[in-house]
């Protein structure tokens, strides 16, 4: 029997988090965590405080250190964004920072990309909107 593999688009916070409660519910099969930055997965709040602020350096800001990440053995595919899903072929296509595209076969995905704010009309003249 073949093992399934899970796709998380998104390696901030909540994809990251799960990514741990797999590993943690003794899943041992394939993950793949993907993320539009090229950095690790970092906490935000702090970047515009204590980091910019000169208080943390920025390995602090590591939402887990790399030996923890290493250990939950992870395809960790960074810079790297979802452009399309194709659900019935289950094939996800990824396009790298660098412009190249890639499709890799899919048999669990989770989207835990997060949101934009939205801006309400008539607010974009006002001061502090």
């Amino acid at each position: 029997m073949t093992r399934r593999s899970i796709t998380i688009v998104g390696a901030s916070l909540a994809g990251l988090r799960a990514a741990e409660s797999l590993r943690r519910g003794d899943y041992d099969g394939p993950i793949t965590l993907i993320g539009a930055e090229p950095h690790l997965p970092y906490d935000r709040p702090p970047l515009s405080k204590q980091f910019l602020s000169g208080e943390w350096e920025a390995d602090r800001l590591l939402l887990t250190k790399p030996d923890k990440l290493e250990e939950l053995d992870l395809d960790l595919r960074l810079g790297t964004r979802a452009e399309r899903f194709d659900l019935a072929a289950r094939r996800l296509r990824l396009r790298g920072d660098d412009g190249s595209t890639a499709e890799i076969e899919v048999d669990g995905l989770l989207i835990a990309t997060g949101a934009r704010c939205r801006t309400l009309p008539g607010t974009g003249d006002l001061d502090g909107v």
